[in-house]
This record gives C-alpha cells, structure tokens and sequence, in this order.
C-alpha cells in the first residue's frame, strides 16, 4: 500500500511539472522555429531582402502592448536606413522615439501599460494611419500605405493573400506587418491574443511564412503556413475586429 501511494504522489508531481510545448499545434498547423529551419536564407535564389532589412533592427516590444510601435520601429528602420550610407549621427528608429512623433494617434498612450479609456493596442486601421503619419514624420512623406481586413476566410481573400506575400517577398522597398492571433499560430493557451509582427520572409514553394515576432520575451522567428496565418488574421476580437495585413512601401 506505501509503494501504491508513493507511485500515485510522483505521478501527481510529474503531471503538475508537465508543461505545454512551446509553438503547440494550432488548428492541426504547426509553427517550426527558424533555428531549426533556415535553408531558405542558404539558397542563392532567395535574396530574401526583408529578412536582412528587418533583421538588421530586429526589436523586441517593450511591453505586452507595444506590438505595433516596435513592428512599425523595424519596419521603418527596415526601408529608410538599411543599405544605404549613414552619419555617425543618424540614430536607429525605436518605438519610443516614434510613438512621441505622432499626434492624430494616440499611440503612446494605447502602448502604454496604463493604456487610454480602458484600452490597449491598435486596429488594423489605426496601424496602417500610425505607419502613414510616422513615414512622413520620419521624412517619407512619400510612401504608400495599404491595408486589407481578412474578414472572411474565402478563397479569393487567400490567393490575394498568396500574392500579396510574393509580391513583398520580391520587392526589397516594401515591408509587410500582420495583424493576428498569435495563438492561432503559437498554440498558446489562453486566447485570442490579437498581436502585431513583420514578415521576415515568404516561401512560396512552401508556402510558408516567417514571422518575426516582436513578442521577444517567448518567441524567436517561426515559420508558419499561410493558410494559417490567413486564419489567424481573420480571428475576431471583442477589441479590434478581424487582422489582416498592412503594407508599407517607400517611394522610388
């Protein structure tokens, strides 16, 4: 009877130290780690212009609401001070720096931990206005700004998606951030959890997206499948509606 009850107790202590894998399936889907998978950037074919911009200003968030100041911080950084020739004065772009920048949005303070009339964090529409007003802040008055909502999970929304993808993946003037679950991708428990990040890299062949997630505190870069990505974009939320992505593009 001892033996059966000192079996039982290190059963009981085993279950309560079992944790839930990080990157868990989601929806059947599972994100694989760059650490683990990165023969995409070892092929001369794949110039991957993103990865390199962006991972050059790689940020993490500074708090578990600051997603979208830290995505846009990169993302800048990423298309008006990468590959070119720099003064010894010019300072990188953080998401302090430009959250202060911005006066139409009130970005600092629904970044902020106290947040602003109960809220944290920006929709989809806000994000894509605070990128336009922090471009022109930072000198480039110039660049587009394009936002789609996934609000329906519909073939035509996902090959639109596909192309979208492809066309960034191509075109090293222009810099894609999701707005997601992140759950949805992660596996983590707990959500929705609706979170903002760059696209690091697309593989068509694939068909697998690399998301460099600002959320450095859990997660290094992933690659997820983009059909899950699309369904993790049109998760609605309470708070922000349904993600999607916004693209953000210098001008020639």
């Amino acid at each position: 009877m001892k033996s059966l009850a000192v079996f039982f107790l290190l059963n009981l202590a085993a279950a309560a130290g079992a944790q839930q894998v990080k990157y868990a399936p989601a929806d059947g889907a599972l994100a694989v780690p760059l650490s683990t998978d990165n023969s995409y950037f070892r092929s001369p074919a794949h110039p991957a212009y993103d990865y390199w911009n962006l991972s050059s200003f790689y940020a993490a968030q500074k708090n578990d609401y600051s997603c979208t100041s830290a995505s846009a911080a990169m993302a800048l950084n990423a298309l008006l001070n990468s590959r070119r020739q720099r003064g010894d004065q010019d300072e990188n772009i953080t998401e302090d720096a430009l959250t202060e920048k911005i006066s139409k949005l009130k970005w600092k303070e629904l970044t902020s931990e106290a947040g602003l009339d109960g809220r944290h964090g920006l929709t989809l529409a806000q994000l894509a206005a605070g990128l336009k007003e922090a471009a022109a802040a930072y000198g480039a008055a110039g660049a587009a700004v394009t936002a789609v909502e996934v609000s329906s999970r519909t073939g035509l929304a996902l090959e639109n998606f596909r192309k979208a993808l492809s066309s960034n993946e191509r075109d090293p003037r222009d810099v894609m951030l999701l707005h997601f679950a992140q759950d949805a991708l992660t596996g983590a428990p707990g959500g929705p959890s609706p979170h903002v990040s760059p696209v690091g890299a697309y593989d068509e062949k694939t068909r697998r997206v690399l998301v460099l997630d600002v959320d450095r505190r859990w997660y290094e870069p992933y690659w997820a499948a983009d059909v899950q990505v699309f369904k993790a974009m049109a998760v609605k939320t309470k708070n922000f509606g349904h993600g999607g992505y916004a693209v953000i593009k210098a001008a020639r």
